[in-house]
């Protein structure tokens, strides 16, 4: 592939961060290839439709559910079989759930470990072979701030992001001395997306999709290792990491 031909590779294009960021890349003219992944297939149609109009490139959908870590062979395979060598992979799927209804729910729970971490993390480490094999490439990873501590209100989602966050932590430094593969971990505050639609929405503090991923694109661009985006969550995280346990359980 020659250097003007580029893939990018997006786990969970339908999303709307992901979208962003597409709208934001095909604008640009950096890539040529596209392969967008989702499961639901009508959405994944959209967007697909929608990025090769804006960028006139090579743009292909494979359907699969990313968050089911038995499918993760079968869905690279599909990948591989349009993509002969990928430049950038972001990883953008997940979800939200909800705590009391995962406290109860069992099968719930499992579901969601699956989702957020469990299959993530096989695609982690699928990418970083990738990117040994061909000697190049730049994964970037969405996080949350949910992450950083456990809170009362959401801590099992919590702890499936801070799980997916260690592995890319640790992906980058694994390639820490190779200036040709990069990890980015992206670590987003509340974004009004439908996925939060359920949340009532006030304040500065929420910020929409297009933000977040003008910030993603030029952390990639800088190859850092880690983001808060906004910016201003790195600070109110930091207040929060701190806190004596005793403080933070009457917040």
């Amino acid at each position: 592939m020659s250097n003007s031909e580029k893939t990018l590779v997006v786990l969970g294009a339908t999303s709307s961060v992901a979208h962003a960021y597409l709208r934001l890349v095909a604008a640009e003219g950096v890539f040529t290839r596209f392969t967008l992944v989702a499961r639901n297939a009508e959405k994944l149609q959209t967007v697909s439709d929608d990025i090769a109009a804006r960028s006139g490139g090579d743009v292909h959908a494979v359907e699969a559910n990313l968050g089911d870590p038995k499918g993760v062979e079968d869905a690279l395979a599909r990948i591989r079989d349009v993509t002969p060598s990928i430049d950038e992979c972001l990883l953008a799927y997940g979800a939200l759930g909800e705590q009391e209804t995962l406290q109860a729910n069992m099968d719930e729970l499992r579901s969601l470990l699956d989702t957020n971490f469990v299959s993530a993390a096989i695609w982690m480490e699928a990418m970083a072979k990738q990117f040994e094999a061909q000697g190049r490439g730049h994964l970037v990873v969405i996080g949350s701030v949910a992450g950083d501590r456990g809170r009362q209100s959401n801590y099992i989602y919590g702890a499936t992001i801070a799980g997916r966050e260690r592995i890319s932590e640790g992906m980058a430094h694994r390639f820490a001395a190779n200036k040709q593969i990069s990890v980015t971990l992206v670590k987003p505050g509340f974004i009004d997306t439908p996925m939060t639609a359920h949340i009532e929405k006030s304040g500065p503090l929420w910020a929409k999709p297009e933000q977040v991923a003008a910030q993603i694109r030029k952390a990639v661009r800088k190859k850092r290792v880690r983001i808060y985006t906004p910016w201003f969550w790195r600070f109110i995280l930091l207040i929060v990491r701190v806190l004596p346990i005793p403080i933070f359980h009457k917040t």
